[in-house]
């Protein structure tokens, strides 16, 4: 039974664009009724997808009872299972947000048990949702949890707790075939992210911009920060694609600059206007400098490599997304044979014949291949691989092509050798260049940790 009207959910789509399918299926599959709801749901979907805030806005505007745990927070499958009991255990008491951690939960089978004893004393008559946030960023190997939620209803003699789990990676292997539901996020699109950089209120707008000696009013503040989010995606979405969080970062750190001309009446931001065209014409012109200037898209790239050599601790969203998926394609590239492709990343099974045979020479490979120099690799082979491992489409206005060359020239990829005329006049990006990655083994795996890349199923070792 649905919770919320039509009204409600265009009203919720408003405040989040592109998301009003998901708020539909959410409202259709949980309810308050506990007898309705399933075992568990996943969201599922690329990093900056809105699957953690849609889900927090559905629940406060049902106000459905639940529990929120981030996984990441937990070191290990033990602490996780620990606190889910202990959550549990604390509703209804005066300071839910106090737990106990006395229960000691050591395997599943303790962890069943103590559950269906906890929930024998809450005897819930409503539906309860405890929400596992993050559960690809467990402190350990989360594959054997995540099956045991998926049947866990089968083992719980009472009812009333559904779990909901939120990744950002690929399900595991040996879930594919379950029936449970999924709620998926796809990955935002030009017009999609245009509209959501747009949602601002003109107070938030104010916050952006800062205190300033003129003041605009909110049909002119509104204007400009429409025009402005205009020229941010024109000019920043074939570089950071879907990635929202970044897009917005870009927006809010350039803002007062880009305003300015506006504020020292050089420019004239009137929509009534018939010149206002041109105004915003003659603004972009003056921020040229700006836009076109390293200064907003430094940090992607080189305090990335800097924070990575000087002390090995990898930042997180430094680097456009596609940029991570082409290093790690790069990289397996370089440390795969040519021959393995199709085994590792086509559908397509070899046959046995060829699968004994190499089997055969395994025993000869003694020294593990991440400590030989990586091999030359062609550009039209990490273009395969790159379609391989993202796991959505790409969107048509993401130009792969200027992300790689940023690469190269950033060192992160280098050149195999040179051509027969030198070598400086052969087109980096030439379908018959040769690479090589220039990335070590521990940077690579925190790479593919940040985009959810499993990236030892890829490897032949």
């Amino acid at each position: 039974m649905s919770d919320l009207t039509s009204d409600q959910l265009q009203e919720l789509a408003l405040e989040f664009p592109a998301r009003y399918n998901q708020f539909d299926l959410l409202n259709s599959l949980i309810s308050k009724d506990k007898t309705t709801n399933p075992t568990a749901i996943a969201l599922t979907g690329q990093p900056s997808s809105g699957k953690t805030c849609v889900l927090r806005r559905f629940l406060r505007e049902v106000r459905f009872s639940h529990t929120w745990l981030s996984c990441d927070e937990c070191v290990s499958l033990r602490v996780l299972l620990q606190r889910i009991l202990a959550a549990l255990r604390a509703i209804g008491t005066e300071d839910p947000n106090k737990l106990d951690y006395s229960i000691m939960c050591h395997n599943f089978t303790l962890f069943v048990t103590q559950l269906n004893d906890v929930l024998r004393a809450l005897a819930l008559e409503e539906a309860h949702f405890v929400v596992l946030d993050r559960i690809d960023e467990l402190g350990e190997p989360y594959e054997s949890f995540y099956q045991l939620v998926i049947n866990i209803g089968e083992m719980l003699r009472y009812d009333g707790i559904t779990f909901i789990l939120i990744s950002s990676s690929s399900e595991p292997r040996s879930s594919v075939t379950s029936t449970f539901p999924h709620i998926y996020f796809p990955p935002y699109r030009k017009a999609e992210s245009l509209a959501i950089l747009r949602n601002q209120t003109p107070g938030s707008i104010r916050s952006i911009l800062g205190p300033t000696d003129r003041e605009l009013s909110d049909v002119q503040l509104t204007s400009l920060w429409s025009s402005y989010c205009q020229v941010i995606i024109d000019t920043y979405f074939p570089l950071y694609g879907p990635d929202i969080q970044q897009l917005k970062a870009t927006a809010r750190e350039a803002f007062s600059t880009y305003a300015q001309p506006v504020l020292d009446g050089v420019v004239g931001i009137l929509p009534s206007n018939r010149d206002s065209q041109s105004g915003f014409v003659k603004l972009y012109k003056i921020n040229q400098p700006l836009l076109t200037s390293e200064e907003l898209v430094r940090n992607s790239f080189v305090s990335y490599v800097q924070s990575a050599g000087g002390t090995g601790a990898i930042g997180q969203h430094d680097m456009p997304i596609y940029s991570k998926y082409l290093l790690c394609a790069a990289y397996l590239a370089s440390y795969n044979k040519p021959r393995y492709d199709i085994r590792l990343f086509s559908r397509i099974r070899e046959s046995r014949r060829r699968i004994r045979k190499s089997t055969s020479h395994k025993a000869k490979d003694k020294i593990n291949g991440r400590n030989l120099a990586p091999s030359p690799f062609e550009y039209e082979r990490l273009l395969a691989i790159f379609q391989c491992i993202v796991p959505e489409k790409i969107d048509s206005a993401t130009d792969i092509q200027i992300q790689f060359a940023t690469l190269a020239t950033l060192k992160l990829v280098t050149r195999a050798g040179s051509d027969s005329s030198g070598g400086s006049s052969m087109d980096i990006l030439e379908s018959r260049t040769k690479w090589r990655v220039n990335v070590s083994w521990d940077i690579i795996l925190q790479i593919a940790r940040d985009i959810k890349l499993q990236l030892e199923n890829y490897l032949m070792e």
